[in-house]
């Protein structure tokens, strides 16, 4: 048996797949801000998933930066008690198994690109954008290379305060400027006083995509994808139309013929666990 995960800030999906086929039984647990406890509920929940099977090989992603040797959690932004873990090692104990760590983004980016809306295409640049926004560009269905990992969300895009000359109050120092500072769910949150589910004024949406599409302005002349898919709960609000960024965005490049496509990603909370489930493909 294969074992799969995604370890997200607030939700950590496992599941489990036989043949690398198709995801099998899955189970949807909260993400514990300690550490400890957190490796304890994975466990058990693993257990429960794998019902006395041995697993071959597992693979997942976790949101954070990793180190080089994709193993120790470097900067996890929203389980702080994570920082420095030796994750790979931890769970590497748990399985008695490879296990094969990666940041969540890639592995959703991989899961679009071989199972989801990216299918058929060579050059997949992947972005949600949530609490905050992440990236990943992905290459003949394969994670494309890097030093440390893609953080487009950190991309500065107003470094005098231009844009949002209140943002810079609320900033951390290493965030001042950036675009997941702009215009991601907590950053709209914290500018507009509400949810952006809650948000029907047309005005601010009209401020939000144009924000969004200076960044996917930069992702395109950076990484010149043929496709950009957009996941993440931002995503569900009706006023964001992939046909109106693709507007934006004809306007906004004129460098290319014509900007790549945009599609709204197509699996949902279990694309980094399709992207497990492929990553161990290849390798088996």
């Amino acid at each position: 048996m294969h074992f799969l995960f995604d370890i997200g800030g607030t939700r950590t999906r496992l599941a489990v797949s036989r043949g690398l086929d198709e995801v099998g039984e899955k189970l949807i647990i909260d993400t514990p801000q300690d550490y400890d406890q957190a490796i304890s509920i994975i466990k058990e929940s693993a257990e429960k998933l794998l019902g006395g099977e041995k697993v071959i090989s597992a693979a997942g992603g976790i949101a954070s930066v990793l180190d080089k040797d994709k193993a120790t959690l470097f900067r996890p932004p929203h389980l702080k008690q994570w920082q420095g873990k030796s994750l790979k090692k931890d769970l590497m104990e748990i399985f008695e198994a490879n296990v094969y760590l990666e940041n969540d983004t890639d592995m959703a980016g991989l899961g679009e690109a071989v199972c989801g809306a990216g299918k058929n295409e060579r050059i997949l640049a992947y972005i949600t954008m949530s609490t905050g926004i992440g990236g990943s560009r992905i290459v003949d269905q394969k994670i494309d290379v890097y030093s440390f990992g893609f953080e487009p969300g950190h991309q500065i895009i107003d470094l005098d305060g231009t844009v949002c000359p209140e943002c810079r109050a609320f900033e951390d120092p290493e965030g001042v400027g950036h675009w997941e500072a702009l215009c991601s769910g907590a950053a709209i949150k914290r500018r507009f006083g509400q949810e952006p589910k809650d948000i029907t004024d047309e005005s601010i949406w009209s401020e939000i995509i144009d924000l969004i599409c200076v960044g996917l302005n930069n992702t395109v002349v950076f990484w010149s994808p043929d496709i950009i898919v957009l996941g993440g709960g931002l995503l569900r609000s009706q006023f964001i139309d992939t046909a109106r960024i693709e507007d934006k965005l004809r306007t906004l490049i004129s460098i290319f013929p014509e900007p790549p496509k945009i599609k709204k990603a197509e699996l949902g909370d279990l694309s980094a666990v399709y992207g497990a489930m492929s990553y161990l493909k290849t390798l088996n």
